[in-house]
């Protein structure tokens, strides 16, 4: 199931009518433009294939490929090959927000390495190890798209 929620749905929407107005008022020159009320959505689909998203998210899905996706109690750092940069994940995402399928376990990847001692950023892939599904999010849980395929 892809989720966006409201940031996303909002600006969306948002877009989508301020595209719509000078189509419309071309059209009835003079004429006032109504615009929607915007609403937010809660589910915007399809899954899409992880080459639809930011090209650091097929790399992400290959190093954690290639480390096994691995499961610890906490987050813990894991060695890029041939790099000097770290990468977290392997914890517990609990799924508070009920975001995703409640009937899922779910564990959370980082999908940018860093520099051991900075900082992590807000992209995060959430798998549930079960069915193999993964999720990204862009912004710290606030909007989840499923990867429908290409990240194992």
């Amino acid at each position: 199931m892809t989720l966006f929620r409201k940031r996303y749905a909002a600006g969306a929407a948002l877009l989508l009518a301020a595209l719509a107005v000078p189509a419309a008022s071309s059209a009835t020159a003079g004429t006032p433009v109504r615009i929607p009320a915007l609403r937010a959505a809660d589910v915007i689909d399809p899954p899409l294939p992880v080459e639809a998203f930011p090209g650091q998210v097929k790399e992400a899905c290959g190093i954690w490929q290639e480390l096994d996706w691995p499961a610890a109690n906490r987050p813990t750092d894991y060695p890029v090959v041939n790099t000097r940069f770290v990468i977290r994940g392997s914890n517990v995402y609990r799924n508070r927000s009920g975001d995703l399928p409640v009937d899922g376990g779910y564990r959370e990847y980082d999908v940018n390495p860093r520099e051991p001692g900075q900082h992590r950023d807000a992209e995060r892939l959430v798998r549930d190890p079960d069915t193999r599904t993964v999720w990204y999010t862009g912004d710290h849980y606030d909007n989840f798209q499923e990867i429908a395929s290409g990240c194992p």
